[in-house]
């Protein structure tokens, strides 16, 4: 059975801009993870909420990054297609435990009043039995285990 791997915004908003200079690397990276037969790359639902409302507010605007943002939100909904994992309220509710855990071990992550949407993702990989694939392992740090991506990365 593949490896769940979950795809955390600071990464997948990258993925979705390939045409960016910068992010043509990471694109390779992942692309290269979604044909490796041992991992079953996603969209986790609560990452795909985060770009996707950002990229529609951008895309309501008439100025340059109109353009970008809706050519971005193509692209999310292709990776989307690719491989999606839905929010359950069991991932939830492990969500609302380990949020509350981590307050209580003195290890906030977020204001009080926010939804803390990397605890949701760290639930969301520890429910499906996967790792979470970010660039600010710091932020999940003892809450799930991270996949170390940069293997991945093509040669120079």
């Amino acid at each position: 059975m593949p490896l769940p791997l979950l795809l955390d915004s600071n990464i997948l908003s990258r993925v979705v801009r390939p045409e960016v200079g910068e992010n043509q690397t990471l694109f390779a990276a992942v692309s290269s993870l979604f044909q490796d037969e041992r991992f079953e790359p996603c969209v986790p639902e609560i990452i795909d909420y985060e770009m996707r409302r950002k990229l529609l507010h951008v895309g309501h605007h008439r100025h340059q990054g109109r353009k970008w943002a809706l050519k971005a939100l193509a692209n999310l909904d292709k990776m989307a297609a690719l491989g999606y994992l839905p929010l359950t309220t069991s991932a939830m509710r492990l969500a609302a435990e380990i949020w509350a855990q981590t307050r209580a071990d003195g290890q906030s992550r977020a204001p009080e009043e926010s939804l803390d949407v990397d605890v949701i993702l760290a639930a969301q990989a520890r429910h499906a039995g996967g790792c979470v694939v970010t660039m600010n392992e710091r932020h999940f740090r003892k809450i799930v285990d991270i996949f170390d991506w940069r293997p991945y990365l093509p040669s120079n």
